[in-house]
């Protein structure tokens, strides 16, 4: 296709328009072909919306307009101080460091300062959030509510007094009762910290609302603002605007009934809330001490001097004028260290007083019953004969012990003769009858249910023993002792388990026996004869047991069990090689003859022969014994030692060396 580029010929017509070079004009964008790739530049600069909202540091801020627009454009904003924005005392940094509308961070304010010579504060409308303004600012309320008493005749109403915390950061409040002394009340937190919104309506309240002398209803409470502290009138004048009316203090309603309980406490006891001689712990008195407060007069030479002695008097109540009063016997101990009386009751039988213990707990023991330092008992007014008034009852002091009398004479005070007295015999001890075993669970498991619990607690076991012996198992080979032919062929490996001493019993399988093997007996304790249970005390070679109406010979052991017994002497006596060892060193000269008359030619012995040895001696030893001193003998398993090593190992002073290695378990 070709064009006619003389513009005379279409002057008149519409169509693209030539420039000089004969190239085509576009004079709008519809006159662009829609051809990929051929994107002219449009007319009208991109105007995108800049972001003005971001975050700095964490904190939610509103940014200024783009900084080359608002640099470059010639633009009339103004900074907080009303300078303009592109003026050079308008990038001054801010000097209050929490003023947020003119400071952003510290690494971007650098990186703009060293990279592109500026520093653009923010835009008037950021400032700091309110939780870190008010960060830990709590005003104080102090405030009261009203409560109704129904059918009393001593009050009408009764006043709490309660101090109100409101948190500033983020409107938060919480109540907290004041606690009076023997109110008989529940007292303390009337509301957790929360936002509590106004009787129907949407709003919460706020610190505007809690004015001195306004009304606050919080959950069907009416609470009475009437004074707060200088913290929160300084603040609430300053940046709420209130005067001093708004903070002026009221006066609390007059509580008749805590005035007239007040003057009644005063009356008896002295001025209410007063110190009642409470004992201060010894470290909070120590410390308060170190920071400056003066100490009273204390005890404390006294303890250090005495100590825990105690004075102890026997001392009786003859209260038989008084309808069913009888002549009641007590301990009186006086206490050195602080001078202290503590009374206990002696036990009597068929006692109808009751099963307290204490008479007196330990504390200063009065004359006239008031609690006065100048006026109470110490150990110079105590004297056997001598009457002592307990709060009312007069009590003869009868006897004291042999320290008491000693100390009084180391005082140069001689007490009188212990008075004859007869003591109140010893209560009757009941004894249960324990029923016999009904056949459920163990015997331990059944004696618990005699408790009289309906929950009766497990038997107890020993843990320690568990702990120490876990895994420790004797095994031995047994026979069955019996008249039977059948049954003396069999044989039976005997486990004992020496954590909770208890055995199991099986029974090897063999080909055409005739007996099918396996489990005999299941892990179990089993009693003897006497009905004490098995231990590992009774385990050792030669020993007949009787298990379930069956008598086991224990034939031998593995080198475990051998080792094991070996080492602890104390559970298994027969395999004690010290004990042999001295009584083979007082038969030396008997041995060496018995082997010159019987071994003169062969010169060797095995183990059958070390017993006849024994026995010709007069040793009355029994399997296990025998076969301690054979495995010191033959150490090597051969069958046959010489004789002479017999004598060697009889002759020798003191047995030790080589052999003498502790087993572990």
């Amino acid at each position: 296709m070709v064009f006619d580029r003389n513009p005379s010929t279409h002057s008149n017509e519409e169509g693209p328009q030539f420039n000089r070079d004969g190239k085509i004009e576009l004079r709008s964008p519809s006159a662009m072909p829609a051809l990929p790739g051929f994107c002219p530049n449009l007319p009208h600069p991109p105007s995108a919306k800049s972001q003005s909202l971001s975050f700095v540091n964490g904190y939610m801020m509103v940014q200024s307009p783009l900084l080359e627009r608002q640099l470059h454009s010639g633009s009339n904003h103004t900074s907080p101080e009303g300078r303009p924005m592109t003026s050079p005392n308008g990038m001054k940094d801010v000097l209050d460091p929490t003023d947020c509308s003119g400071r952003y961070s510290f690494f971007r304010k650098k990186v703009d300062r060293e990279n592109h010579n500026i520093a653009l504060p923010f835009c008037p409308e950021s400032k700091l959030p309110s939780f870190l303004e008010h960060d830990r600012r709590v005003l104080l309320f102090n405030a009261y509510y009203e409560e109704d008493v129904h059918e009393s005749a001593i009050e009408e109403k009764r006043i709490h007094t309660c101090d109100v915390y409101f948190y500033v950061e983020d409107g938060t409040m919480e109540i907290i009762e004041c606690k009076q002394e023997n109110s008989g009340i529940v007292q303390g937190r009337f509301l957790r910290r929360s936002r509590v919104s106004k009787p129907g309506r949407s709003c919460y309240y706020e610190i505007d609302d809690l004015k001195i002398g306004s009304q606050v209803l919080i959950y069907s409470r009416t609470f009475h603002i009437a004074s707060c502290n200088e913290s929160t009138r300084e603040f609430v004048m300053k940046y709420h605007g209130w005067n001093e009316e708004d903070v002026a203090t009221l006066p609390l309603p007059r509580d008749r009934f805590a005035e007239s309980k007040d003057a009644k406490m005063r009356q008896e006891s002295g001025a209410p809330g007063s110190d009642r001689k409470r004992k201060m712990n010894d470290l909070k008195q120590v410390m308060e001490s170190m920071l400056g407060k003066e100490t009273s007069m204390t005890d404390r030479g006294m303890f250090l001097e005495n100590g825990t002695d105690a004075l102890c008097f026997h001392v009786l109540w003859d209260d038989r004028e008084r309808l069913y009063g009888d002549i009641q016997y007590f301990r009186l101990f006086y206490y050195l260290a602080d001078d202290t009386v503590e009374i206990m009751r002696v036990d009597a039988k068929n006692d109808r007083q009751g099963t307290f213990l204490k008479l007196l707990k330990r504390s200063k023991l009065p004359k006239n019953g008031r609690v006065a330092d100048s006026v109470c008992y110490t150990w110079k007014d105590l004297a056997i004969g001598q009457t002592v008034n307990v709060f009312g009852r007069s009590m003869l002091l009868a006897r004291c012990d042999e320290f008491t009398r000693q100390y009084y004479l180391s005082n140069g005070i001689t007490l009188e003769e212990d008075m004859t007295l007869k003591m109140p015999e010893k209560k009757f001890e009941v004894k249960r009858d324990i029923p016999p075993y009904n056949g459920f669970g163990t015997e331990e498991d059944s004696l618990r249910s005699c408790t009289g619990s309906l929950n009766p607690p497990p038997p107890k076991k020993d843990l320690q023993k568990m702990r120490d012996k876990s895994g420790v198992i004797l095994q031995f080979n047994a026979q069955l002792v019996s008249d039977k032919t059948d049954d003396v062929t069999r044989r039976f490996v005997l486990s004992f388990f020496m954590e909770d001493d208890t055995m199991a019993i099986r029974e090897p399988p063999v080909k055409n026996s005739g007996v099918m093997g396996g489990s005999f007996l299941r892990r179990q304790a089993m009693k003897q004869e006497n009905g004490t249970y098995f231990t590992a005390k009774d385990m050792y070679v030669g020993n007949i047991l009787n298990i379930v109406g069956h008598q086991f010979l224990l034939l031998n052991a593995d080198e475990y069990s051998y080792r094991l017994m070996e080492c602890d002497d104390q559970t298994f006596p027969f395999s004690d090689f010290a004990r042999l060892h001295k009584t083979l060193s007082s038969k030396q000269n008997e041995i060496k003859e018995h082997f010159v008359k019987d071994h003169e030619c062969t010169g060797a012995l095995d183990q059958d022969e070390l017993a006849k040895c024994c026995k010709s001696l007069g040793l009355e030893l029994n399997t296990q014994e025998l076969i301690t001193i054979w495995r010191k003998l033959d150490k090597k398993g051969k069958g046959k030692v010489a004789f002479t090593k017999l004598l060697k190992l009889a002759s020798e002073d003191q047995w030790g060396g080589e052999d003498s290695t502790r087993f572990e378990y």
